[in-house]
């Protein structure tokens, strides 16, 4: 388990839910699409036809008390996903 801060409270994080918000702040306000995503959380193909990195992201945006789909992290329909700045 990762931890990170939220409003001064910890929040327990999954390593693949880490990894994500990670990638996510490292490039804020970009779309990134499910297949770099993918890429970037695992090191061998994946169907890209999966709806694994959609889990993630609504498990971690639940854990951040992001419910707003437009909230913090973004949903880009058809393209993917960002982390509003």
């Amino acid at each position: 388990m990762r931890k990170v801060k939220k409003d001064g409270e910890d929040v327990s994080l999954t390593l693949k839910e880490f990894v994500l918000l990670e990638y996510f702040m490292r490039n804020p306000n970009k779309v990134i699409n499910r297949e770099e995503l993918l890429g970037h959380l695992w090191d061998f193909n994946y169907s890209s036809f999966s709806n694994v990195i959609d889990v993630h992201v609504k498990n971690l945006r639940k854990k951040l008390g992001d419910g707003d789909p437009q909230g913090i992290l973004e949903t880009v329909r058809g393209v993917g996903y960002r982390l509003k700045g």
